[in-house]
């Protein structure tokens, strides 16, 4: 079964992500059932499960080989930023507030801005980058609401008091700093525990599959259709970014971020919370929405890297029988 489950894209990731939204889906209330470790493990262990994955990634790091992680990654990270805000800046401006077709002003800005890390170390640790966990914290600051609550808070100046929560974006980079120093200090360390990037996926996949209810994300009805079909089009640069300006990986690491973070699914809630007179009424329809969008392209974006992944080794091999 495992080696059936390894031939699907990002599948020792993917399938536990899917079997468990559909059991949540059906099943809303199971884990209060059992509680304690069950409940821990399974449902709310998302964090846990990270922060052990960051650690292990960071104890592969070599100090001397962050300047050229940093210039691998780093171009998409900014071209990704850029490319959202400019996207947001044209929606804000062309329809305001309210949005057009059921999408609001919050929804597209939590969606359009997003990423997800998760997704992304999967397609990584297939097809890319072994040592992407290294700069997982890079992108997961995407995933939160960080992003789009600056941005949001500037267009809509009396909209409340936007306080931002610094200690989400710390946590994840103390794992990295912790397993990083135990690395280079002795490389047994990376020895020992790099083995867990792997073997962690399935507990990763299986925790955000709890945080995707199917039942939830369909009452999004069309316009969380549309969003998703509008969220692929409109980061399609990513992949031609890769392919055609970086000359990575073939557009395998602008696949890997072509997806909305399941962590994004609170934004609307957070941001809403923080300014309430533009986006209190529009939290509901924008929690919806971001589910939809989160279930699609975390089902597409792996997808897609299996086949330019396979594209790429095609094109190698042509061109050594030439």
């Amino acid at each position: 079964m495992l080696k059936r489950i390894a031939k699907i894209p990002a599948g020792t990731f993917l399938v536990p992500m899917i079997i468990s939204m559909l059991l949540i889906s059906f099943f809303p209330g199971m884990y209060d059932v059992f509680g304690g470790t069950t409940q821990s493990a399974f449902q709310q262990g998302t964090s846990a499960v990270i922060g052990f994955l960051v650690f292990a990634a960071g104890t592969t790091l070599d100090f001397k080989k962050i300047g050229p992680l940093l210039k691998r990654h780093l171009p998409m990270v900014v071209f990704k930023l850029l490319l959202s805000t400019l996207y947001i800046l044209a929606f804000y401006w062309l329809f305001g507030v309210e949005g057009v077709l059921g999408i609001n002003l919050l929804t597209f800005a939590c969606v359009i801005y997003s990423l997800n890390p998760a997704v992304a170390l999967a397609i990584h640790n297939e097809y890319g980058d072994q040592q992407f966990g290294a700069v997982y914290g890079i992108y997961g600051i995407l995933g939160m609401s960080f992003t789009p609550l600056i941005l949001l808070s500037v267009l809509t100046a009396n909209g409340g008091g936007a306080g931002i929560d610094w200690d989400p974006i710390i946590s994840i980079f103390l794992p990295l700093i912790v397993g990083a120093l135990l690395g280079n200090i002795d490389p047994d360390f990376a020895d020992f525990f790099s083995p867990l990037i792997g073997k962690l996926l399935p507990f990763l996949g299986w925790n955000l599959g709890v945080g995707m209810n199917l039942m939830d994300a369909v009452s999004s009805g069309l316009s969380g259709l549309v969003m998703a079909g509008l969220f692929m089009v409109l980061m399609l640069p990513l992949i031609l970014f890769d392919k055609y300006v970086t000359k990575v990986n073939d557009g395998v690491d602008g696949v890997a971020i072509w997806n909305v973070a399941g962590m994004s699914v609170a934004n609307p809630a957070i941001i809403g919370a923080a300014l309430p007179v533009a986006f209190a009424t529009q939290v509901t329809s924008a929690t919806a929405i971001v589910m939809m969008v989160c279930i699609i392209t975390s089902l597409a974006s792996p997808a897609l890297a299996q086949k330019l992944s396979k594209e790429s080794e095609a094109e190698c091999l042509e061109r050594e029988l030439s």
